[in-house]
């Protein structure tokens, strides 16, 4: 004899009238489990609705919530089961035939990772299957467990029930594409952050559609940093300034929802207007400076000094700087401002005779040395030249020699030419003239000693140092081999006072060996004609 099976309407005979299995109740949660919600759907036990059978993730449960369940399973000693998912599970079903045949999207909760995929609910009622390359997760990836927006590709009903198939990433294509057909340059979006870089930011628009925001276009003011604007995962308001369909790239830009500095720039920043500044860099071309955030300007380097220079930009200025600008050209098309260091400090050679005049002695600096001569700077704007001729009583090659770039040095004006803005200066006449003296004391044929400073084809230059002067002895007046530093004893043949305000000492050393040995003559006849008048005079006294 076969054993006798109990199905579900025979055992719903045996129990209490008020509730049945498949019976449709209300219940409130009145507590969460691991795998599933406590409910009190008035029963005499309490009932408990599983984690599959529950239509929204767990953590979204409240205790006191209320819901409606089917009755699964009645047990009055323990537990009796119930379902919130098949109450709704026919009319589910339509509203998703209904989204499928649309192609609307769906929300899915990813109950488990399956061969191949993913199992999920629909709606929190319906089962589906996710294809792992239609999921956007990857294999190792934890389950999401927040809901996602599926597009249902496959509907079809078996014996065992309904057989779907979603799809997360033909949603998101499909939003792509609606996103570049129905959007224009100009257009306003919202995004979250996701990415900040030294370059720019990334935005998240939607699903699969990203936007750049360079650094350049998230504000006027070019000191601040994307960190000081957005914080991952804020969320922003942008405006699309590039939109490339085909390759699938938005640009977006913060500061273009802000006011244009630049729009009533005219009117703020007129020529002539002097402005005060921030300098923000320097460059060999000349320096930026900031008047406001967004508006900045280019002093050219020949609006920095007034006249010709040699010194560096930032010997002037440094970065960080506040300064004094005159505007001098806005181009407000091509978001350009040229200002003038110089004309902001004022011009010096304006007025310049009422600080200098000829044969003045005055203190400057040393800031260029040429061949020719020393460049040295009076005051900021005012330098004056020192020919080389003019540095030094003595002769000398190279201004390098004596001078050195920054040194500070008293200097004469010998000429001043406004018009050209140019002074002569003069080192040498602001000591006392070595030749006025040696004019004065040394006459032809006086001796003097000179160590030999430099040899020349035609003779050498030597240091007459007890007049601190230098002379010339030619070849054909010198007797010994010369050697720089030997000392030699000269007679001097000319002073020629013809240069200017200077001279030229001829010394010879052959004159001072004749001399010499004139002299040496002199004593040893002296002599001779001394002992002779001695030996007459003893020759007399002896008769």
């Amino acid at each position: 004899m076969e054993p006798f099976e109990f199905n579900d309407e025979i055992l719903s005979q045996y129990e209490p009238e008020e509730f049945r299995r498949g019976q449709i109740v209300k219940g409130v949660v009145i507590g969460k489990e691991d795998d599933g919600v406590v409910v009190d759907f008035g029963g005499k036990s309490e009932g408990f609705v599983p984690v599959n059978e529950l239509i929204k993730s767990l953590d979204e449960y409240k205790v006191g919530e209320n819901l409606t369940l089917q009755i699964l399973n009645l047990n009055y000693e323990e537990r009796s089961i119930l379902s919130e998912r098949r109450p709704v599970l026919r009319k589910t079903l339509e509203e998703l035939r209904k989204d499928y045949e649309e192609k609307k999207p769906v929300k899915a909760r990813v109950v488990s990772q399956t061969k191949g995929g993913y199992n999920v609910l629909l709606k929190g009622v319906v089962s589906a299957f996710l294809p792992g390359s239609h999921s956007l997760l990857r294999r190792n990836d934890p389950i999401p467990e927040k809901e996602i927006e599926v597009i249902i590709l496959e509907m079809v009903q078996t014996k065992r029930g309904p057989r779907i198939v979603v799809s997360r990433r033909a949603l998101q294509d499909k939003k792509i594409e609606e996103f570049f057909s129905e959007k224009k340059v100009g257009d306003i979006v919202e995004g979250t952050v996701k990415g900040i870089s030294n370059a720019g930011v990334e935005v998240e628009i939607s699903e699969g559609v990203r936007g750049f925001i360079p650094r350049s276009e998230l504000s006027y003011d070019t000191r601040i940093s994307p960190e000081d604007i957005v914080k991952p995962g804020q969320n922003i308001t942008a405006k699309i300034i590039e939109l490339d369909k085909e390759k699938k790239n938005v640009i977006l830009s913060l500061k273009r929802l802000m006011p244009d500095p630049w729009e009533k720039v005219e009117e703020k920043y007129p020529v002539g207007k002097v402005v005060n500044g921030e300098v923000i860099s320097i460059h060999p071309f000349g320096f930026f400076v900031r008047l406001e955030p967004g508006v900045e300007g280019l002093v050219p380097r020949s609006e920095v000094f007034w006249g010709n220079t040699r010194k560096s930009l930032e010997e002037v200025v440094s970065a960080g700087d506040l300064v004094k600008v005159e505007v001098i050209n806005v181009d407000k098309e091509n978001r350009k401002l040229t200002l003038s260091y110089k004309k902001a400090k004022g011009d010096p050679w304006e007025n310049i005779e009422d600080r200098y005049n000829v044969n003045n002695v005055v203190t400057g600096k040393v800031t260029g040395i040429i061949k020719q001569g020393a460049f040295v700077e009076l005051e900021e704007g005012v330098e004056g030249f020192v020919p080389v001729s003019e540095i030094s009583w003595k002769r000398i090659d190279e201004p390098g020699e004596i001078l050195k770039i920054g040194e500070k040095v008293k200097v004469k004006i010998l000429k001043i030419d406004k018009e050209n803005r140019k002074i002569t200066l003069s080192i040498k006449r602001t000591q006392e003239n070595p030749w006025e003296r040696a004019l004065k004391e040394l006459e032809t044929d006086s001796i003097v000693s000179g160590t030999i400073k430099k040899i020349v084809n035609s003779g050498v230059v030597v240091e007459v140092e007890e007049y601190d002067l230098e002379g010339f002895v030619p070849n054909n007046h010198l007797l010994s081999e010369p050697e720089t530093g030997k000392v030699l004893n000269l007679v001097v043949l000319r002073i020629d006072p013809d240069e200017v305000l200077g001279g030229r000492m001829i010394l010879s050393e052959k004159r001072y060996e004749e001399r010499k040995n004139i002299e040496e003559y002199k004593k040893m006849v002296e002599k001779e004609s001394s002992q002779k008048s001695i030996g007459d005079l003893l020759k007399k006294n002896g008769e």
